[in-house]
């Protein structure tokens, strides 16, 4: 018979609250808890079944509830309500259970609190050229590393998170386009902070023509090619066609369980536009953007690290 107040707990009943260690199923705890697949899934070891013929222990209908109430506390702060049973206690039918096991799949991807954050070390990239009225730019690539594809979906679908943080945008030389270069990246662009499973924070900055700030692109939107995250180009007059971008791509799928990559590119470039020949003040470039890249990883009272550690580069 199927689960019921006066009835018994059939293996079948406990097994469909349980799924297996990559259910993708709303209703079933290792769909959220265990290896999941794509944004289900915190990596933790699975909740394990019951035989067909066996019978539902105390023991092992504790585990149940104390995983549940385990990824209650990860995503919200408390507890779901539901007690574990003693051993040799009565093991009561929970009205709520149902319910509850949908409601954290609902809320997979939300994390009441995360864990320690690792600083990046600065870089400071520069750009220089003498007086010239061609069109210069400034590109780098900052690359963060998980060990697997598995990693990178624990570590996000966990509330972990990228930061990619403008600490300076300096103007060495004084010229025109050197401070129209530090004001895009300074002032108009900013940080580009809480990359993560299904968002990120956008621009921190104010000003400039803001062609795009995607904040719907996290992990998840991820491809082999590049989603710009953050365009904008220069308000400032004969400067106009000048530009900062930011954009965000993966190594591609890595697994079997829909991650999106264990390598995520973040492509920057600040670029100014050519200058008119006619034009007679200085043209020289030296302009250098000093940022880093910082890691939020997940909390681990709740969850224990399924996500490794990850490096950046």
């Amino acid at each position: 018979m199927s689960y019921a107040s006066g009835g018994l707990i059939a293996a079948t009943d406990y097994n469909g609250f349980v799924g297996s260690s990559t259910s993708t199923t709303s209703g079933q705890i290792n769909a959220v808890w265990s290896t999941g697949n794509g944004n289900g899934g915190y990596g933790q070891s699975a909740v394990s079944q019951v035989s067909s013929a066996g019978t539902v222990t105390a023991t092992q209908w504790s585990s149940l509830i104390n995983t549940l109430n385990n990824i209650y506390n990860h995503q919200s702060g408390s507890g779901s309500g539901i007690s574990a049973v003693t051993s040799g206690s009565l093991i009561s039918y929970l009205s709520a259970l149902s319910g509850d096991l949908g409601t954290i799949y609902t809320n997979r991807l939300n994390a009441a609190s995360q864990g320690s954050t690792t600083t990046g070390t600065v870089y400071n990239p520069n750009v220089t050229a003498t007086n010239t009225i061609s069109a210069e730019s400034l590109s780098f690539t900052r690359t963060v590393t998980f060990s697997s594809g598995d990693a990178a979906r624990y570590f996000f679908n966990a509330g972990g998170q990228i930061n990619f943080v403008t600490t300076a945008a300096t103007s060495v030389d004084g010229s025109g386009r050197s401070n129209d270069m530090a004001t895009l990246v300074g002032t108009y662009l900013g940080s580009v902070n809480a990359i993560k499973a299904a968002t990120n924070g956008g621009k921190s900055g104010t000003g400039g023509t803001v062609n795009t700030n995607a904040t719907s692109i996290g992990y998840y939107s991820l491809t082999t090619s590049d989603q710009t995250v953050v365009s904008i180009n220069s308000g400032t007059y004969t400067y106009t066609g000048d530009y900062v971008t930011v954009s965000l791509k993966s190594n591609g799928a890595q697994g079997s369980n829909a991650d999106k990559g264990s390598v995520i590119y973040i492509d920057c470039v600040a670029y100014s536009g050519a200058r008119l020949s006619a034009e007679s003040w200085n043209q020289t470039i030296n302009f250098t953007w000093s940022h880093r890249v910082d890691i939020v990883y997940p909390e681990s009272t709740y969850l224990s690290n399924s996500w490794g550690t990850v490096t950046v580069s």
